[in-house]
């Protein structure tokens, strides 16, 4: 009887511990690609043609970027 409680128990707590790792790895994943540009990006940019606010532009549109919908 008592083993059988602890048994449930321990599948309890492993069950809330998978669950919390799903959670974290779910926000994980929803935030990936979500950095703005690099200095050296930015450089690139510049060299290529763009101006200042096209570059804080394109930082708005990587901010706004949605992934999984």
């Amino acid at each position: 009887m008592i083993s059988s409680l602890i048994g449930s128990v321990i599948m309890s707590a492993v069950t809330v511990a998978m669950l919390i790792a799903i959670n974290i790895t779910d926000k994980a994943l929803k935030e990936v690609g979500r950095y703005s540009l690099t200095s050296q990006e930015r450089q690139i940019l510049i060299d290529a043609g763009f101006n200042s606010i096209d570059i804080e532009n394109l930082n708005q549109e990587i901010k706004s970027l949605k992934f999984n919908d």
